[in-house]
């Protein structure tokens, strides 16, 4: 298996994605702003810790399909949908294959269009997002995707309370 699909594969963490992802409850419920802050809207996040791993998973939908599972990956800097999504979506690609990097090394993958997706009941806005096999050799991880920071990084901020089972975006 090449480096960044080992990469993925550890990021996503196997067996920890198949438990507690069932419903998602209250999906972006808008929070009143407390005096001297700006409203914000609470996406419901899953967070499983197995085998000293602590992951939080959020619900994305793509083009008024899903919601598709993925990871909240703060630590990639592009975001990654799965090849079989992108596929049954029929999601354009860019054209062109782009590198992706992780701990263990670097390979070229090819990139997706996406105009229309959300985390929760949040625009994301336009993106291009890796298109990566998260299934690779048959092993099936639950993950359609991970959440990256090229992504999350355009709301400034974010909060990600893993007590509370909630990522909070500010509202637009």
């Amino acid at each position: 298996m090449p480096p960044v699909w080992r990469l993925v594969v550890a990021v996503v963490g196997l067996s920890a994605l198949s438990a507690g992802c069932g419903g998602w409850g209250g999906e972006g419920e808008r929070q009143r702003p407390t005096p001297g802050s700006s409203a914000v809207r609470d996406v419901p996040m899953k967070v499983i810790q197995r085998e000293g791993q602590t992951l939080a998973l959020v619900p994305v939908s793509i083009q008024g399909h899903g919601p598709y599972v993925f990871v909240l990956d703060t630590g990639a800097s592009s975001s990654v949908v799965d090849d079989d999504v992108a596929s049954s979506l029929g999601l354009p690609r860019t054209g062109e294959k782009q590198t992706i990097s992780g701990v263990v090394g670097s390979e070229k993958v090819p990139f997706a269009r996406l105009a229309d997706w959300r985390v929760g009941d949040v625009e994301l806005g336009a993106s291009t997002p890796a298109v990566v096999d998260l299934d690779r050799n048959g092993k099936r991880t639950g993950a359609k995707g991970l959440l990256g920071s090229d992504v999350l990084s355009r709301f400034g901020h974010i909060t990600v309370d893993y007590a509370g089972g909630k990522l909070r975006l500010p509202a637009s």
